[in-house]
């Protein structure tokens, strides 16, 4: 190999390796499952009564404490599920330290899912919530639910400790399938 050709490969790694080092902070990526549905608009559905079932109407709930300490954040489930470890670094960002267990998060198909650059377990609670009614819909064979309505409470639970409770709630819908 010659001169001028080990010199092109060694500054394009260079080069590569100048630009990764550069780059501002990642997004911070937390490991988890997901759960999506559908969330049907009344005004959406265009059904006439009797094309569809409301099978129940259900409410599941979460808890997510996050205990803040200086530089560090730990998002820990009410029910031992999950915790999550995390250091905040001026140059860095967030990151994720470690963790145990992991997160089932739920989503509705219409919501917007941009990662964020700091773990908010507000949004912990709100998703835990969310995936768990997921799960109820899956066990009645349900095709969606009808606006979800979906409230968060916080409280003080100690020094530096927020509890957050999550509660999502929805008419389960089941559409009857039509004849033509």
């Amino acid at each position: 190999m010659g001169k001028s050709k080990l010199f092109n490969i060694v500054a394009s790694l260079a080069f590569v390796l100048t630009l990764a080092s550069c780059s501002g902070p990642r997004n911070l990526i937390v490991p988890h499952a997901v759960n999506s549905a559908d969330a049907i608009s009344v005004a959406g559905l265009n059904l006439q009564k009797g094309d569809y079932d409301i099978l129940a109407s259900v409410t599941e709930t979460a808890s997510v404490t996050a205990k803040y300490t200086g530089n560090s954040l730990v998002i820990t489930s009410g029910d031992g599920d999950f915790a999550y470890y995390f250091n905040f670094n001026p140059k860095k960002g967030w990151t994720l330290n470690r963790f145990s267990g992991a997160a089932t998060l739920g989503y509705f198909l219409s919501d917007a899912q941009s990662p964020s650059e700091m773990p908010e377990a507000e949004e912990f609670a709100r998703r835990v919530a969310i995936a768990r009614l997921i799960e109820t819909v899956k066990d009645y064979g349900a095709d969606g639910v009808l606006e979800p309505i979906i409230t968060t409470r916080a409280s003080n639970a100690g020094n530096r400790v927020i509890e957050y409770q999550a509660s999502a709630t929805a008419k389960i819908v089941k559409i009857h399938p039509t004849t033509k």
